[in-house]
């Protein structure tokens, strides 16, 4: 297994592990250790994950960027859902 499929995005392993590095040892980064180590294809991401991440990679290196953009672009759906619906619940 070559990539690993966060927040939908094929990420290399090389990368993930990079991103783990970055990550420096906390909750995120065994999650993703134990996906490599285990060799799962997905590893799913919670909300915080991906701020967590997003936050991490404030200045991503090239191989993370599209990663980080993804992760933004979700976030940001999250939050407009999120909006929509308490607008409907106001009503």
């Amino acid at each position: 297994m070559e990539d690993v499929i966060l927040a939908g995005e094929p990420v290399r392993n090389r990368n993930v592990v990079l991103l783990v590095n970055m990550l420096g040892g906390d909750e995120l980064s065994a999650k993703l250790e134990r996906g490599l180590g285990d060799e799962n294809a997905i590893v799913a991401l919670s909300s915080a994950d991906r701020q967590r991440i997003v936050a991490v990679l404030e200045h991503p290196p090239g191989e993370l960027a599209g990663l980080r953009a993804v992760l933004v672009k979700q976030m940001k759906q999250q939050k407009e859902r999120e909006l929509r619906s308490d607008q409907r619940h106001r009503r």
